[in-house]
């Protein structure tokens, strides 16, 4: 019998954890400790227990990096072998995360090697927990229903689509150019106000959001907002009601005669996002905030390919929604704010079309007209899409990469 979700998830926590603390490790070592050999010699560990570190080291996963760990022996005897080699809270730290992993291992497993066969196991969706909680999507269905009856707003959809390109932001950075369509927006008297938020600070000469149609094309240096006129409901461009400085947020006012509306908005950022092949960075972000209760959510992230052969990519689930300071952003960070929720993320193939993506042809012109917007060839990407039924609600999607 396999490991059930939660186990998966626990095991994954913990994964990612001994990972940052490898990774610091690693880090703090002379160059000549850089190779597997290396590494043996200048602490004076058995060289198939240096093998065994750098492939955790190089894992993608937490459950691969728990996959690769040597033994709990040699984990111990480690502790004092990086004595004198790394700092000494480097030492402690790996202290607790190998008894952390022999105190865990015993929940789930008898040995190491039947751990290994466990993480390997495809027996994961047939296992059940022994109580009765919900699946995980009747709990966010239940979560969308009462965050709609507490709010009194909801939409069917929040598509998005985020386009990253070397070379044509400013010095240093990479352009993001980035869709986000919210579908059936419904808002009850008495609700909020509709509200568009984004990270990005405005220019001091902001007066409204810009008015994009077909014909409009970006402009690749400067940070802009806009509102896609044939993809939104119309009379969506004149309810702008103000901008809000403090939360970087367009406020709207409601539509007359629509119970129901669309709204699309295409930003350019050419300096939010820096460039990880030539900053000491390594890693990117992009992320969207389910700030309104929604059924659906499809996440693209579209990466130029140069970028692509560079990069191992992930996806993650996490409270609230933490900026993260550009240029600090680290992978080994991340383990600690993501929930149990684990999205699936699939590679498309740009050139099939919506058979390709599996929905109807509306979000196959969405993607076309970002594309003729920005004036990019989407030969030139390759596409990563998350789908999540009923998002959490105040929670933040992530697809993140790490470049090497």
């Amino acid at each position: 019998m396999g490991l059930s979700h939660q186990a998966h998830s626990e095991l994954r926590r913990l994964g990612e954890r001994v990972k940052k603390v490898l990774t610091a490790i690693m880090r703090a070592m002379p160059a000549q400790a850089q190779t597997i050999g290396g590494f043996a010699r200048h602490i004076g560990c058995h060289r198939s227990t240096s093998q065994r570190l750098f492939n955790a080291y190089k894992a993608k996963s937490g459950e691969q990096v728990l996959y690769h760990l040597p033994g709990q022996q040699a984990l111990n005897a480690l502790g004092e072998q990086l004595r004198g080699h790394v700092p000494h809270d480097l030492v402690a730290q790996w202290g607790q995360v190998s008894e952390r992993f022999e105190s865990t291992m015993p929940q789930y497993a008898r040995s190491h090697a039947q751990l290994k066969r466990l993480l390997t196991s495809r027996e994961e969706d047939k296992v059940t927990t022994q109580d009765q909680n919900l699946p995980g999507q009747d709990k966010r269905a239940q979560l969308y229903y009462a965050a709609k009856s507490l709010l009194g707003t909801s939409m069917d959809e929040i598509f998005c689509a985020y386009v990253l390109t070397r070379e044509r932001g400013r010095e240093g950075f990479l352009q993001e150019v980035a869709m986000i369509s919210k579908s059936q927006i419904k808002r009850e008297t008495g609700a909020a106000p509709f509200v568009q938020f984004y990270t990005h600070p405005h220019n001091d000469d902001f007066i409204a959001p810009l008015h994009i149609n077909a014909n409009s094309r970006v402009e690749a240096q400067r940070f802009s907002i806009g509102i896609a006129e044939e993809l939104s409901t119309p009379g969506l461009y004149q309810a702008f009601a103000s901008y809000s400085p403090g939360n970087s947020g367009l406020v709207f006012d409601p539509i007359a005669g629509n119970e129901y509306f669309d709204a699309t908005f295409i930003f350019n950022n050419p300096d939010e996002l820096v460039d990880p092949l030539s900053h000491a960075s390594k890693c990117s972000s992009t992320s969207i905030s389910i700030k309104n209760p929604a059924k659906k959510l499809r996440l693209l992230v579209l990466i130029e390919q140069q970028l692509d052969r560079h990069s191992c990519v992930n996806v993650g689930c996490y409270h609230g929604n933490q900026k993260v300071e550009e240029g600090k952003l680290s992978v080994e960070d991340m383990w600690t704010e993501r929930l149990p929720e684990f999205p699936e993320l699939r590679l498309i193939d740009l050139k099939a079309g919506a058979q390709a993506l599996q929905w109807d042809k509306v979000q196959q012109q969405k993607l076309d007209y970002l594309f003729r917007y920005a004036e990019l060839d989407p030969a030139n990407y390759r596409c990563y899409l998350m789908e999540v039924d009923y998002p959490i609600w105040s929670s933040t999607y992530r697809i993140y990469f790490e470049h090497q």
